[in-house]
């Protein structure tokens, strides 16, 4: 779509009488003929442009552009003087638009009958090439010929040639400078757009459901003996018990929970939140530690 739309505004795109389409005055009017042919083209005289070359060639290529010169629009900005060239154009044209401080040059009377047999003029008065036509030394100026002729006034909001000093941009210009600066931020927002459309990160699967605690499983201890304290075989760590030890249950070590089992079956075992001992079980494949009462009260408990 974007491409489209571009190509669409390059087919708009005016053209300066002395631009890409340069020679004498048939070779442009060739250029422009070809320009014609597929779309509106929008031709801005913005100096003098000469009525030269060969008459043969000039009447032949005029001949041609005539067929489509409703797609021809021509511009005169203010303070420009046509020039002979300039000035037939304007007859050429389909379309005219002339500032009312433009001045167009008058044509000689080989030139306008030159014109009038390839049937760029109506040959009758008040038209274009009757106006424009010798009869006085000085140009037309486009306020006449707006008046006189019909010509449509170039408003002000389309000024974008060069000025009389020549320097500066017009009003399509930077039109075309807008339209394209747009494009280009519509295309990196897409690019933005689509880039993070791919790198989403995506939906993660669902929590897997909280399998129920491990059964509890009975170890076996050999029971003490009366009146003997087994006490651990070999180092203890201390840690805190956090649940019931019937049998089994929870003690905090390091701040990680561990399943233990109270490993003194002569005595009571201690309630959530006291202090234990606690030793890797003395069986090689078991997870369950053994915990005890604290050094001070086993050996309270020996004595």
């Amino acid at each position: 779509m974007l491409l489209g739309l571009f190509a669409a505004l390059v087919s708009t795109v005016p053209a300066h009488a002395d631009g890409a389409c340069d020679g004498v005055f048939a070779e442009r009017l060739r250029c422009w003929t070809r320009e014609i042919k597929d779309h509106a083209v929008t031709v801005t005289v913005d100096r003098k442009l000469p009525f030269d070359g060969d008459q043969r060639d000039r009447n032949a290529v005029a001949t041609t552009m005539l067929g489509s010169r409703h797609n021809l629009e021509v511009q005169v900005p203010d303070g420009v003087t046509t020039g002979e060239g300039g000035t037939a154009l304007l007859v050429l044209a389909g379309r005219r638009l002339v500032h009312p401080n433009a001045l167009v040059t008058r044509l000689t009377s080989t030139q306008v009958t030159e014109l009038e047999g390839v049937g760029a003029c109506a040959k009758g008065p008040g038209d274009l090439c009757d106006l424009v036509g010798p009869g006085s030394a000085k140009p037309v100026s486009g306020a006449e010929l707006i008046s006189e002729q019909g010509i449509a006034g170039l408003p002000e909001s389309e000024y974008f040639l060069d000025s009389p000093e020549g320097s500066g941009l017009g009003y399509e210009d930077w039109l075309l400078i807008v339209v394209a600066t747009l494009l280009v931020l519509l295309l990196i927002a897409f690019y933005f757009a689509v880039r993070r459309t791919r790198t989403a990160p995506a939906a993660g699967p669902a929590p897997a459901a909280r399998t129920a605690d491990e059964p509890t499983r009975a170890l076996r201890t050999t029971p003490a003996r009366p009146g003997r304290h087994r006490g651990p075989s070999g180092p203890t760590r201390p840690a805190v018990v956090r649940t019931d030890l019937h049998p089994q249950g929870y003690v905090e070590l390091d701040r990680v929970l561990y399943r233990a089992v109270w490993a003194e079956p002569g005595q009571v075992p201690p309630a959530p939140g006291s202090r234990v001992d606690v030793t890797d079980a003395p069986e090689p494949d078991s997870d369950v530690l053994h915990a005890y009462p604290p050094a001070a009260g086993r050996h309270a408990h020996a004595r």
